[in-house]
C-alpha cells in the first residue's frame, strides 16, 4: 500500500480561460489565486485535448489520454461500433430538455462506464490501496458501487427509475443523485431544483470545506466546478469574472479552515486547472451561425440524433465550434465536393480528415483551409521536411504549415501558436475508431449547427484547436521542490501529475509524447 507524503486535491474550474483569469489576478480581482500562483507553480497554458469539448476534455483530465485512446469524443458524434448517434447537448445538464431516463442511462450508465474506455484516477489511486472522492466531477467511473438515486421532483416523471448502481471511488458527490458519506457525519449541501440538483460551484465548496473542516478529505479527490462555463456560454468569458471571484473567495475560505496557505500546502497538495476555454461569439444569430446542412444539401443527409438509412449517404454532429461528418460508402470525387463546398465559406476555418478518406493508403492527415493553404503531415521524420514538437515526437509534412499556425524554431522544435500542440492534438482524435471521416474546425466568432441544434448568441464557445478554445492556467502548490513541469504543459499531463504526487506510478510521464 502507497503512503503518500500529501493528500492531492485536483481542482477543476469548467471553461477556465488563461486569457481571463490572469489578468484578473493581476488586477487584484483574484488575490487567493494570486497567492496560490506565488507560494506554487502557475504556468500560464496547459492545452486541452481536441476536441476542446467538456465530456471529451474532462475524460483526458481524468486520464491522462486523448480521445483516441478513452473514446469519448466531445457532446455530439456517431458510434459506427454501434450504429447509434451519441448526443448530450452543449448544455449538459438541461435534464427537462432531453429527457430524465436518458439523462439517466447516457449519463450514469452510458458514458462513465460504456464509453470511457481507459482506466481512470479514481481506478488506479484505489487499486494502488489509497482513498479517492469525487465531488462532482463529471467523470467518476470507480471500482467501488454505488446508489444513485433520482432526485423526487424528478422520480414523479413517468419511466424514471428511482435508483441504478453505478461505480465510482470510495467517496461519491455526485450532485442530488449521488451522496456517499462513510463518515457518517453530517453533512449540508446547495442543491434542488434551481441549483441544478447540486452541480454547482457552492455545493462543490461546501462539501469540500466540511470534509476538510472534519479532517477526512481521503489522499485523492477531484472538486469540480462547472458554473463559469454556464455562465461564460450565456454572458460571454469576460463577464464570467464575477463567476472566477466567487470561487476565489471559496478558496480563501478553504485557506482560512487550515489556518492558512502555508498549513494548506504542508498537507495538501493542490492541483487547479480547467478542461479547455472558451472564445467570444458574435452577437447575430444568421451571421455566426453555420448551418452544415443548408451547405451539404445536395447530400442525403440522415435526421438529427438518428443513424443512417440505406439512401443516407451523410451524418452531421456540429459540436458547438467543430463538428465530425462521417461519410457512407463516398468515392472521394464525392468527398473533394464536399471539401471544395465547406471551404469556401469564409467561417469555417480548418478541415481536417485522414489520408485514408481520399483513397491514400497511408497514415497520415490532412489539414486544409480557405486562405492558409493545404497541410498533409505524420509521425516520422522520413519527409523532406520533418522536426520534434515539445514532447520529443518527430513529425513529417508537406504543403503550408500556416494551415495550422506551425513554425520550426532555431532549436528545430516545431511550435504552433494559434494551435497550440496542433499535430498531436489531431492524431488524438482522428485515431479513434469513432472518429469523423471529417472534422471542421469554425474561426473565431463562429459555431456550426444544423436545424436541431443550438448556437451561443452574443456568449462564449469552444471545441476548435485555437488557443482561445484550448488554453487554462495550470496551478500546482504544496509539490516537492524537484518539481518539473513541461514548458507547455496539457491537459492529459494532469493525471499523471496527480499520481506521480502520491508516489503512484502514472499512466504516462508527465509530459510524455502520446504518439512518439
Amino acid at each position: 500500500m502507497n503512503t503518500p507524503n500529501k493528500k492531492v486535491l485536483m481542482m477543476v474550474i469548467d471553461a477556465c480561460a488563461s486569457r481571463i483569469m490572469l489578468p484578473a489576478m493581476k488586477s487584484g480581482k483574484l488575490p487567493n489565486l494570486q497567492i496560490l500562483a506565488e507560494a506554487g507553480t502557475l504556468k500560464t497554458q496547459s492545452i486541452a485535448i481536441f476536441p476542446s469539448l467538456t465530456p471529451a476534455a474532462t475524460s483526458s483530465l481524468f486520464t491522462g489520454a486523448y480521445p483516441s485512446q478513452h473514446g469519448v469524443m466531445g457532446f455530439h458524434w456517431y458510434d459506427l461500433d454501434k450504429n447509434e448517434v451519441v448526443y448530450y447537448g452543449d448544455d449538459f445538464w438541461a435534464i427537462a430538455k432531453r429527457g430524465v431516463r436518458e439523462f439517466f442511462e447516457d449519463l450514469l450508465l452510458k458514458l462513465n462506464h460504456d464509453r470511457l474506455k481507459a482506466e481512470t484516477l479514481f481506478q488506479r489511486v484505489e487499486t494502488n490501496g489509497l482513498k479517492a472522492a469525487c465531488f462532482n466531477f463529471l467523470m467518476f467511473r470507480g471500482n467501488v458501487e454505488h446508489k444513485a438515486n433520482v432526485p423526487l421532483l424528478l422520480g414523479l416523471i413517468p419511466g424514471v427509475p428511482f435508483s441504478e448502481v453505478i461505480c465510482g471511488p470510495s467517496i461519491l458527490f455526485y450532485g442530488d443523485i449521488v451522496t456517499t458519506n462513510p463518515t457518517k457525519k453530517s453533512l449540508e449541501t446547495r442543491g434542488g431544483m434551481f441549483r441544478r440538483f447540486g452541480f454547482n460551484d457552492d455545493n462543490t465548496f461546501k462539501l469540500v470545506h466540511q470534509f476538510a473542516e472534519q479532517g477526512t478529505l481521503p489522499d485523492f479527490s477531484i472538486a469540480y466546478f462547472p458554473d463559469n462555463d454556464y455562465f461564460s456560454h450565456s454572458e460571454g468569458p469576460a463577464k464570467a469574472v464575477t463567476i472566477l471571484e466567487n470561487f476565489d473567495k471559496h478558496l480563501g475560505t478553504l485557506f482560512d479552515i487550515y489556518g492558512g496557505v502555508e498549513k494548506l500546502l504542508s498537507e495538501v497538495c493542490i492541483v487547479l486547472t480547467g478542461d479547455h476555454a472558451q472564445s467570444d461569439m458574435f452577437e447575430d444569430k444568421e451571421e455566426l451561425e453555420i448551418r452544415l446542412d443548408e451547405l451539404l444539401s445536395g447530400f442525403s443527409i440522415a435526421p438529427a440524433g438518428q443513424p443512417w438509412s440505406d439512401d443516407d449517404q451523410l451524418v452531421i454532429c456540429p459540436d458547438m465550434r467543430c463538428a465530425q461528418i462521417y461519410f457512407k460508402d463516398l468515392a472521394p470525387k464525392q468527398v473533394e465536393h464536399i471539401l471544395a463546398l465547406l471551404i469556401a465559406d469564409k467561417r469555417v476555418d480548418q478541415l481536417i480528415w485522414q489520408a485514408k478518406y481520399l483513397g491514400e493508403d497511408e497514415e497520415s492527415y490532412y489539414v486544409t483551409t480557405l486562405d492558409r493553404g493545404r497541410l498533409k503531415f505524420w509521425v516520422g521524420s522520413d519527409g523532406q521536411n520533418h522536426a520534434v514538437d515539445l514532447y520529443g515526437c518527430p513529425w513529417s509534412w508537406e504543403g503550408n504549415l500556416d494551415a495550422v499556425g506551425g513554425q520550426v524554431n532555431e532549436d528545430g522544435i516545431i511550435m504552433f501558436d494559434e494551435y497550440p500542440n496542433a499535430f498531436e492534438r489531431i492524431a488524438g482524435a482522428l485515431d479513434e475508431s469513432n472518429s469523423g471521416h471529417l472534422w471542421a474546425t469554425a474561426r473565431l466568432g463562429y459555431e456550426f449547427s444544423v436545424a436541431e441544434t443550438n448556437v451561443h448568441i452574443g456568449g462564449g464557445s469552444h471545441g476548435s484547436l485555437h488557443k482561445l478554445d484550448s488554453s487554462s492556467p495550470l496551478f500546482v502548490a504544496g509539490a516537492p521542490d524537484n518539481l518539473v513541469l513541461p514548458v507547455q504543459p496539457r491537459a492529459v499531463d494532469v493525471a499523471p501529475l496527480c499520481l506521480s504526487l502520491l508516489g503512484i506510478e502514472p499512466f504516462y510521464p508527465v509530459g510524455a509524447s502520446r504518439k512518439a
